[in-house]
C-alpha cells in the first residue's frame, strides 16, 4: 500500500500546475521511449491487436476507402498502424496531447517484421503488402513521411471533445484501454458523439480498461483497489490529472452506450480476483459481474 500511496502523491504534485504537468510529458517522452525500445513489442500489444482485426473481419467493418477514427492513437499507434497494414483505408488519430516517440514506433513495427507471417494469417497477396508497407516504415525519417505513406492525418485536441468532426464522417470509431481516462463528467456527450459521427451501420469497437491504475504500480494491492474509495476521499489524495480514469464501471458503461442509442453487438468482460477488499457504499449496489469486470471489450453499432 505504501507504493500506492506514494505515486498517488507523486502524480498529484505533477498534475498541480500547467509547468508541473509539462515537465511530466516532457518526462514521458524521453524516459519512457528508451524504456519501450529497451522493453521491446510487448506480447499483449499484438494479442489485442488480434482480436480487434478477427471483429473488423467478422463484421466486416472495413470498406476499402472508409475513413476511421482511433480515440486516444497514443506514441506508437499500434491499433491503426495494423490495422492500415491489413485494409486501404484513411485513417484519422485524435490524441490530447503529443506523445509521439518515432525511434520507439519504428522499433516496434522492425520487430513486428520479423514475427507478423507466425501471428497473422496471410495470403500471398497480403504477405506482400504488409511486408512491403513495414519495410517503407523502416525507411522513414519523420511521423510526416509514415502519414503520407499510410494515409494518416494526426489530431490533436486538447479539450478532448469530438466535436471538430463532421457528422456521419465515420464507418469506424475504434480505441484500446483510453476511454477509461475521459472525464466522467463528459462521457455521456462523449458516448453520444459517437453515434453522431458513425454512418449508418457503423461499428464503434473498444477495449476499456476498468482497474485501478494506480495498482499497476503496487503489486500488493487489489486490481481494483479504488473501489475502497469514496468520490469525496478518491479526489481529494488519490485523482490527478496526468494518469486521470474514471472508475466507471462494466454496467455504467453498457448503459452509456444504449442512451446514445447505439446497439451492442459483442461484449467480452474479463474478470479478476479482486480479493477481499471493502466496497464503498457508492459501488455496493453492483453485482460481483461489476465489481470484478477488470478489462471490458465492446462493439456496438449505429442502426440504418
Amino acid at each position: 500500500m505504501i507504493k500506492y500511496v506514494m505515486t498517488a502523491a507523486a502524480l498529484r504534485l505533477f498534475s498541480a500546475t500547467p509547468q508541473t504537468r509539462q515537465g511530466y510529458r516532457l518526462l514521458g517522452n524521453t524516459l519512457g521511449q528508451r524504456k519501450r525500445i529497451s522493453a521491446g513489442l510487448d506480447r499483449k500489444y499484438v494479442e489485442r491487436v488480434k482480436r480487434l482485426l478477427q471483429w473488423c473481419e467478422q463484421y466486416k467493418a472495413i470498406h476499402e476507402g472508409d475513413q476511421l477514427l482511433e480515440i486516444g492513437t497514443g506514441w506508437l499507434h499500434w491499433e491503426s498502424t495494423i490495422i492500415r497494414l491489413f485494409y486501404d483505408a484513411e485513417i484519422t488519430l485524435l490524441d490530447v496531447w503529443d506523445n509521439r516517440q518515432l525511434q520507439a514506433y519504428k522499433s516496434h513495427y522492425a520487430q513486428l517484421a520479423k514475427i507478423v507471417d507466425k501471428e497473422f494469417e496471410l495470403d500471398a497477396a497480403r504477405r506482400e503488402r504488409v511486408h512491403y508497407l513495414l519495410s517503407a516504415i523502416a525507411r522513414a525519417n519523420s511521423f510526416d513521411d509514415i502519414y503520407r505513406l499510410l494515409g494518416f492525418r494526426y489530431v490533436i485536441s486538447p479539450n478532448g471533445t469530438l466535436t471538430k468532426f463532421q457528422d456521419q464522417s465515420f464507418a469506424l470509431i475504434f480505441s484500446s484501454n483510453v476511454l477509461e481516462h475521459v472525464d466522467a463528467k463528459i462521457l455521456p456527450t462523449f458516448i453520444q458523439e459517437f453515434h453522431r459521427l458513425l454512418k449508418p451501420g457503423g461499428y464503434s469497437m473498444h477495449q476499456i480498461d476498468l482497474g485501478d491504475h494506480l495498482s499497476y504500480y503496487d503489486s500488493k494491492v487489489s486490481l481494483k483497489n479504488y473501489l475502497r474509495y469514496s468520490n469525496t476521499v478518491w479526489r481529494r489524495y488519490f485523482e490527478n490529472d496526468v494518469q486521470y480514469f474514471n472508475r466507471v464501471q462494466r454496467s455504467d458503461w453498457l448503459a452509456l452506450y444504449d442512451t446514445a442509442g447505439l446497439e451492442l453487438v459483442a461484449e467480452e468482460p474479463i474478470y479478476a480476483d479482486i480479493g477481499s477488499i471493502s466496497i464503498d457504499r457508492q459501488f455496493t449496489n453492483m453485482d460481483q459481474q461489476d465489481l470484478r469486470c477488470w478489462t471490458l471489450r465492446v462493439v456496438h453499432s449505429k442502426p440504418f
